[in-house]
């Protein structure tokens, strides 16, 4: 009985994309001109010369980013600029260097301004609080022609010969942080906070921004190590300041629109999504309150907003919520790109994809196909223009419809589709590994599942032992980001061997994957405990079939345990798993009445086709009430 019951659901997870990255954003200087514009849109920031607003958007053009980045990565070199401008305007009283290095820098001759600071630093190497000043102003001029990694040394030595200066430990600690060196970047910002605390006492507004963007700083890198508790206690306290600061001045409105924001990212995470949904309906509000006298800056913002909600709607199986939302930010992004299509035909093309997933996984498939092709029609217009900003969004959308074709068996249009964002991927992350290897990983993956579900299970390990290496070694430097892809990749790798009966090698990855997804479940349960329930189930199959039924039993049990759990919170996501362990577990019954007990409570609950399919096979051998 065992064997035909099981044969058919092992489980095999599906490829998914990337987790959000929560990323911090300054609000406040700068702002489009978008008017009247068809091609670029000129940005403009308050305070800085006009020669150096042309380097600035020259810049911005050659990165060819989307809107919301575009003004992100605006606001960010403004501040640096002003805070470089004032450096340099303070030690040029004494400095004719540091005064050429300020005309340089309104110039926007950023390459001259830097030469000067380096003439500056080998005169000055001892004299510690000048060359510490000249090492943060040589990081700030790299940092404002997009050249971070330049800029980190120059960091490194600032904070070394002045650590008690809180901007010094900011400046280094975040960069730290973006480079995703999390073992340097922790002591370097709470050293940094302390000394920002520090500052609010005496400075109360400077010193409370100071102290919330450090704050933030610090939650996304408890979040990225996946120290959920202390991630949340950060943002809620950054958050408070935020809105104290809010209450008395309008102009913090952003920053709560965005600690809210990236709590709700982290909510999505554990699923706490009741909190998610709460937080995103009030980022929600503050935009769209904000676009009612801001619409150039606020209106992407707000649909940006309504994309995040469609896709809570959409996890927590409210399709018709979620295609609404979406539907409603399509609606803003094709009224903006009318008139500025360079700038918003991306986020068009974004929301078509997420239109198309919706539909794909609602059955509708139709629909998913007109919206997929539409996105990658424009994704491939856009790459002609700018092949390196928009390659790996014409690579996404691809991966999307290699896996609709997949569900309606155009098995050879699904293969083509898969292995051509697999070969961008390799393009790309020739020249930028560390970027898109993880991607090239993903996309063998995908072709692993396409072989494997195919039966060319030779073709499907390969697929699958080349990410794995990739993700291995990604593991080794960065565990808290690339572990539960590793634990993922394993535990389809060990499906294929199931499928070849090369059991005792199934129960090796089985159950490497599983100590991994334990791992990681101690510490984000809520997140984790799903995917420990599905090896679970899966190592159960493997000793059912093996002549085990001991093993198989606890295993079983414990999987329906978490489930149960997942299914009494939220039936709606947790049914399929839920059917499935009470479906394995009727397996182990020697009872027909029992076996049969344990199919019927599956088949009420179940959602997923595939699976009710296995389900009513066992059911019509059971009588009839």
């Amino acid at each position: 009985m065992i064997g035909p019951l099981l044969t058919s659901l092992v489980i095999m997870a599906a490829a998914q994309q990337p987790a959000p990255t929560i990323v911090q954003k300054s609000t406040g200087w700068c702002s489009p001109n978008i008017a009247n514009v068809t091609g670029n849109v000129t940005v403009n920031c308050i305070g800085v010369d006009p020669r150096a607003l042309k380097r600035l958007n020259a810049e911005l053009d050659r990165k060819n980013l989307q809107y919301a980045d575009k003004l992100r990565e605006a606001d960010q070199w403004a501040r640096r600029y002003k805070e470089l401008e004032t450096e340099l305007s303070k030690a040029g009283d004494d400095s004719p260097q540091s005064r050429q290095a300020e005309e340089y820098l309104h110039e926007g001759e950023l390459e001259k301004a830097g030469a000067m600071l380096d003439e500056l630093l080998g005169k000055e190497e001892k004299q510690v609080d000048r060359t510490a000043a000249n090492h943060y102003n040589r990081a700030l001029v790299f940092q404002l022609q997009f050249q971070p990694l330049q800029a980190l040394p120059h960091l490194e030595k600032a904070y070394h010969y002045r650590p008690e200066e809180w901007k010094y430990g900011q400046g280094y600690g975040r960069a730290l942080l973006y480079q995703n060196d999390f073992t340097r970047a922790e002591p370097v910002l709470q050293t940094a906070l302390e000394d920002a605390r520090q500052l609010a006492t005496t400075s109360s507004t400077a010193g409370q921004l100071h102290e919330a963007g450090t704050l933030i700083n610090l939650a996304n890198l408890y979040g990225s190590t996946q120290r959920v508790k202390q991630a949340e206690d950060a943002y809620q306290e950054a958050l408070a300041i935020y809105r104290q600061l809010a209450r008395s001045d309008p102009a913090h409105q952003p920053d709560v629109a965005l600690a809210l924001n990236n709590l709700a990212i982290l909510y999505v995470s554990t699923q706490r999504l009741k909190e998610a949904e709460a937080a995103y309906q009030e980022t929600l509000a503050i935009r769209r309150q904000l676009a009612q006298s801001d619409p150039a800056r606020y209106e992407p913002e707000v649909a940006q907003s309504l994309n995040n909600l469609a896709n809570l709607y959409a996890a927590t199986q409210r399709l018709k919520e979620a295609e609404t939302a979406y539907q409603r930010a399509l609606d803003i992004f094709r009224r903006l790109a009318k008139t500025n299509p360079s700038v918003f035909l991306p986020n068009v093309a974004l929301t078509l994809n997420n239109l198309g997933e919706l539909d794909r996984r609602g059955g509708r498939l139709k629909e998913s196909e007109i919206a997929f092709q539409e996105a990658l029609s424009i994704r491939r217009e856009l790459v002609k223009v700018n092949p390196t900003a928009h390659q790996p969004d014409l690579a996404q959308t691809l991966n999307n419809l290699g896996l609709l074709y997949t569900d309606t068996r155009q098995l050879k249009e699904s293969e083509s589709a898969f292995e051509e964002a697999l070969d961008i991927y390799r393009q790309l992350a020739r020249s930028n590994p560390a970027a898109f290897e993880p991607y090239v990983a993903r996309a063998l993956l995908n072709l692993g599942l396409l072989y494997s579900s195919t039966q060319r299970l030779q073709e499907s390990e390969a697929a699958y032992r080349e990410g794995l290496a990739i993700y291995r070694r990604l593991a080794a430097t960065n565990p808290a980001v690339y572990q539960p892809e590793l634990a993922l990749l394993l535990n389809d790798l060990a499906n294929v061997y199931v499928f070849s009966q090369r059991m005792k090698e199934a129960e090796t990855a089985y159950q490497e994957a599983l100590d991994i997804r334990r791992q990681l479940a101690r510490s984000n349960p809520a997140a984790y405990q799903p995917d420990v329930a599905q090896t679970l189930n899966n190592l159960a199959y493997i000793h059912a079939v093996s002549g085990r039924p001991q093993q198989a039993a606890p295993e079983v049990q414990e999987a329906l345990s978490i489930n149960r759990e997942r299914w009494n919170t939220n039936p709606n996501v947790a049914a399929d798993d839920f059917a499935k362990s009470l479906f394995i577990s009727a397996a182990l019954q020697r009872d027909p009445a029992a076996r049969c007990q344990l199919v019927r409570q599956a088949d009420g609950i179940v959602h997923d086709p595939a699976v009710k399919a296995n389900i009513d096979k066992q059911l019509a051998a059971c009588p009839r009430h």
